[in-house]
């Protein structure tokens, strides 16, 4: 096989967050690849939207920070996320992200050198199908979708349509990546199966209002409404033209179609409280649901983001979660294409991640209940909540769905009017009202997850395990941890415009060897010869101390993607460094100091 035949080395199927993300950052390594995506242009209806810290660093990497930060809502708009009966009615309770107290916030924002976003999927596709179209190095083609692959011992050849002509075409790659969603044809190709609960089906509604009178004194990008018509969640992505209203329905005795733009509008006028005009720019469904891919690889095929893992979107973690995927396989997919280590380092893909998609899964069914923990505050019984989807779910088929219809509407509606109480102004509403601000405020969790997001950490695969106990973690707040696996904190080195991150001294080609003095970073500079290795000392003995020396060792060895490879000793490990670095499959010619 000729390097002629390849379009590509890897081709990326979808151009979502995570597909985009996966093609430039393969890109940066100077990766060849061929992105597909079905869809003509990106989606209009927002859909995720809450961008993680360590989301936001990866995209520092590939120069997006700026533009994401840019078109990111205001941090005054994310305040805390409200709870209330309607917008025009009472509050039940909040849960505060940006109003903490001030070492709270200081403690924040020392934790990396950017933040976390709250931009919509419809504004930062557009950005980044941009960055895929400006790239040399990616082949980006809109309007093309998969069809069907072949593997062989070289590479895979895919069979693709192109949706605008009606062509059919064959590509050829030595990689796929499966970035095409949680219905992924990539996925039911390979024949890895997906088991899971489905919790809820939504109907989410884009639409446009002036709530600005209702939203002056509830700044927050999501609000929890609570009325006798129903339950819903209006998310502010950008005032007045791009809002959200999440309806909860029950297919299959429902359907999209019963939710035309009257239907919607009463349910958002009903949430409102007071009647407001409103725009209805379109409806979608989608199903809430807690699954991980049996296998993230089969042979040359890698699944990413949703289509290797789908969560509930309680806690954000979705999007997130699939970042950080390809974050950890482009770099190892770029060694093993030039020649930099063996395939075997690609088996360390799904070591790493698969673990981490199973905890992500637990955490976003850990915040639905404590959604059903509000529910059940209020009234409503947590029980009937989990147990009417399931139910319909396996209906049998030759039941009348017009009567289970009818059955479902009043056992709803019976339901929901149990929300009157909480709303009510004598003791019985004011007793409710204080148990449920209770169970609100232990939601901190579901939204501050500085500490997930960031404490990630890889306990088997490439990295060298460092033999220390093991350290309790917070879910919510940070604590910087210099461990085996775990991201390399953030500390600022150096002063003024020559002020730098830790983070940024990792070489993105290279492996990274963080030495506490110079001197000693000679001697490891001259131990490191033929190894894809560069050493970089770190003279400024306070940021040491502060941000690396949390253990003994006077060394930090860190992979491109900034998670820390192994902890070293001077003294004892100078002269092993090619020991330290067997987990990564390096091959012969890494060792000569050159690639293929």
């Amino acid at each position: 096989m000729s390097e002629l035949d390849l379009h590509g080395d890897v081709i990326v199927v979808g151009a979502g967050p995570v597909g985009a993300t996966a093609a430039l950052l393969l890109a940066m390594y100077g990766i060849r690849c061929t992105v597909l995506e079905h869809r003509s242009s990106p989606q209009t209806h927002p859909a995720a939207h809450v961008l993680s810290t360590r989301s936001l660093e990866i995209w520092r990497e590939l120069g997006l920070e700026r533009d994401v930060r840019r078109l990111s809502a205001p941090l005054h708009e994310l305040r805390a996320i409200v709870y209330c009966t309607t917008l025009a009615g009472l509050e039940l309770g909040r849960v505060p992200v940006l109003d903490l107290p001030p070492t709270q916030l200081d403690d924040i924002e020392s934790i990396s050198p950017t933040r976390a976003a709250h931009l919509p999927q419809n504004l930062l596709e557009p950005l980044l199908w941009q960055r895929l179209r400006d790239c040399d190095l990616v082949d980006f083609r809109p309007g093309c979708g998969y069809v069907a692959h072949v593997e062989d011992a070289d590479a895979v050849t895919m069979t693709v349509d192109e949706v605008d002509t009606g062509r059919r075409r064959q590509l050829r790659s030595r990689y796929v990546i499966a970035a095409d969603g949680a219905s992924s044809s990539v996925r039911r190709a390979i024949g890895v199966g997906m088991e899971g609960p489905v919790l809820q089906h939504m109907v989410s509604v884009h639409f446009g209002a002036d709530l600005e009178r209702y939203l002056r004194h509830r700044r927050g990008p999501v609000i929890w409404t609570h009325t006798p018509k129903g339950l819903g969640t209006i998310i502010v992505h950008k005032a007045p033209d791009d809002l959200v209203f999440q309806i909860p329905y029950f297919p299959p005795v429902q359907s999209l179609d019963d939710f035309t733009d009257d239907v919607c509008r009463r349910q958002i006028v009903d949430a409102v409280g007071e009647d407001v005009d409103v725009v209805i720019k379109s409806v979608q469904s989608w199903a809430m649901t807690a699954q991980v891919a049996d296998a993230y690889r089969a042979g040359r095929v890698f699944l990413a983001g949703d289509a290797a893992h789908r969560f509930p979107p309680t806690g954000g973690l979705g999007l997130n979660t699939g970042v950080a995927d390809v974050h950890n396989l482009a770099w190892k997919l770029a060694w093993v294409l030039t020649g930099r280590a063996k395939a075997a380092l690609l088996d360390t893909y799904e070591q790493e991640r698969r673990p981490l998609g199973l905890d992500a899964t637990a955490d976003s069914v850990a915040n639905f209940d404590g959604l059903l923990d509000v529910v059940a505050a209020l009234g409503l019984s947590r029980r009937a909540v989990r147990a009417l989807p399931a139910l319909l779910a396996v209906l049998p088929y030759w039941v009348p769905r017009r009567a289970v219809r009818s059955v479902v509407r009043g056992v709803t509606a019976l339901g929901y009017q149990r929300l009157r109480l909480p709303a009510s102004p004598g003791w019985a509403g004011q007793r409710i009202r204080r148990r449920v601000a209770a169970i609100i405020a232990q939601q901190g969790p579901h939204y501050r997850s500085w500490g997930r997001d960031l404490g990630v950490r890889y306990d088997a695969g490439a990295v060298v395990a460092d033999g220390l106990p093991a350290t309790p973690t917070d879910p919510e707040f940070y604590t910087p941890s210099v461990r085996a696996g775990a991201r390399l904190p953030h500390g600022w080195v150096g002063d003024g415009e020559n002020r730098l991150s830790t983070i940024d001294l990792v070489d993105k080609d290279q492996l990274t060897l963080l030495v506490s003095t110079s001197e000693r970073a000679a001697w490891m500079a001259a131990a490191a010869a033929g190894l894809p290795l560069v050493v970089q000392p770190v003279d400024d003995h306070a940021v040491w101390t502060a941000t690396l020396g949390r253990t003994a060792s006077d060394a930090v060895l860190v992979r491109p993607d900034g998670h820390i490879a192994a902890l070293l000793q001077y003294e004892s490990d100078t002269v092993n460094l090619r020991r330290v670095v067997a987990p990564f499959g390096l091959s012969s010619l890494a060792y000569e100091g050159r690639t293929a």
